[in-house]
C-alpha cells in the first residue's frame, strides 16, 4: 500500500515537473525585467471595493456556469449541486495535473448517477465553446493593436479551423448512429480496441446531444455567455482602475491572451505563466512590465482566491473529503461504459 502510494506520488511529480520548470523560467525572466518598487506602487489604487467587486463578479460567473451545466445535464443536478461542483472543479484545476475537468465529471457523475465519461463529454463541449469565444476576442482585437509583431491573419485561420471542427462535431452528433455504424466497420466491435473505444465514443456523443436540440442549446449558450459577461466585466473594472487610458477593447485583447496563456504547462495554479501572459499582452498596449505584472498578480490572485473559497465550502457542503477526492483523481480513468440510472 505504502509502495503504491509513493509510486503514485512519484508519477504525479514527473507529470508536473515540465510545467514547474516552465513556471520557474518565466518567474526568473520576470524578476529580471521588473522593478518591485514600481510593482508595489501600482497597487496604490486598489481598494477593498475593487476586490469585493471582482470577487462578486467571479462568484456570479460560477453561478451562471453551474446553471449552464445543469441545462446540458437535463436538469438532473440541483442548482446548488451544479454550483458547488463547478467551484470544486475550478479549485482542483489550481492543483498539480489540473484535474478540474476530470474532477467535475467524477464528482457530478456520482451525484446524479451517470457515467463520469458521459459527464466529461459535457465539460469538453463547454471548453470548446470557451476556446471559440477566446479566439473571437483575439481575432477582433489583434488588428487594433498598433505595432503588434504578429498578423491577425494567423488567428483568423485558426478561428476558421476551430469553427470547422465544431461544424464537424455538430454533423457527427446529428448523425451519430450512422457515424457509429461507420466507425464499427473501421474498428471491429468485438475486438479489444472496439470494446475500449466504441462505448466511449458513444458516451461522448450522448453528452453532446444538446447540439441537436436548438432551443436547449440557446438556453445553454445564454448562461455560458452570461458567465463570460461577468469575466469581461471583471477585466474591464480592474483595468479601469489600473489603466484608465486604455480603450475598452484592450480588456478583451488582454483576456484572450491570458486565456490562451493559461493553456501552457505550468506549476500549480498557473503561477508565473499567467502573470507572464499579462505582461506580454499589456506590453503590446504600451504598458510597462512592472505595472503589467502588478495587474496580473491582482487578477490572478483573485482568480485563485474565489474558487478556493467556494470550492472548499463545496467539498464541505457536499460531504466530500478533499484529500480523498484529489488522491483518487490522480489515478482516475473515465472508463465507465454505461450510465447507471
Amino acid at each position: 500500500m505504502e509502495t503504491a502510494k509513493k509510486k503514485s506520488q512519484g508519477n504525479s511529480l514527473k507529470k508536473s515537473l515540465p510545467g514547474i520548470l516552465v513556471s520557474v523560467l518565466i518567474v526568473v525572466i520576470l524578476l529580471r525585467f521588473v522593478d518591485f518598487k514600481e510593482v508595489i506602487g501600482s497597487f496604490r489604487n486598489v481598494s477593498l471595493k475593487l476586490l469585493a467587486a471582482i470577487f462578486l463578479l467571479q462568484t456570479v460567473a460560477f453561478i451562471f456556469r453551474g446553471l449552464a451545466w445543469r441545462v446540458i445535464l437535463d436538469g438532473r443536478p440541483t442548482v446548488m449541486q451544479s454550483y458547488w461542483t463547478v467551484t470544486e472543479g475550478y479549485l482542483l484545476n489550481l492543483l498539480p495535473l489540473r484535474l478540474g475537468e476530470v474532477g467535475r465529471a467524477v464528482i457530478m457523475g456520482g451525484l446524479i448517477q451517470r457515467s463520469p465519461f458521459y459527464v466529461f463529454s459535457t465539460v469538453i463541449l463547454e471548453r470548446l465553446v470557451d476556446v471559440v469565444i477566446t479566439l473571437i476576442m483575439l481575432v477582433l482585437t489583434v488588428p487594433l493593436v498598433s505595432g503588434a509583431g504578429f498578423s491577425g491573419g494567423t488567428y483568423t485561420i485558426l478561428f476558421v479551423l476551430v469553427l470547422a471542427g465544431l461544424a464537424a462535431i455538430f454533423l457527427v452528433v446529428r448523425n451519430q448512429e450512422k457515424f457509429l455504424a461507420l466507425l464499427g466497420k473501421v474498428i471491429r466491435p468485438d475486438s479489444k480496441a472496439g470494446k475500449f473505444i466504441l462505448p466511449k465514443v458513444a458516451s461522448i456523443l450522448s453528452g453532446m446531444q444538446i447540439l441537436n436540440q436548438p432551443r436547449k442549446f440557446l438556453v445553454w449558450m445564454f448562461w455560458i455567455l452570461l458567465a463570460w459577461l461577468c469575466w469581461w466585466l471583471t477585466m474591464i473594472v480592474s483595468m479601469r482602475v489600473f489603466f484608465p487610458q486604455l480603450p475598452l477593447w484592450a480588456s478583451f485583447f488582454t483576456q484572450s491572451i491570458t486565456a490562451l496563456g493559461g493553456a501552457i504547462p505550468s506549476a500549480p495554479a498557473g503561477l508565473g505563466v499567467i502573470e507572464g501572459a499579462f505582461v506580454v499582452a499589456l506590453s503590446f498596449l504600451g504598458v510597462g512590465q512592472s505595472e503589467a505584472l502588478a495587474f496580473g498578480i491582482l487578477n490572478h490572485s483573485m482568480g485563485i482566491i474565489t474558487p478556493v473559497f467556494w470550492g472548499i465550502i463545496g467539498f464541505l457542503v457536499q460531504g466530500q473529503k478533499f484529500s480523498e477526492v484529489f488522491s483518487g483523481l490522480q489515478n482516475a480513468e473515465l472508463s465507465e461504459e454505461k450510465d447507471t440510472e
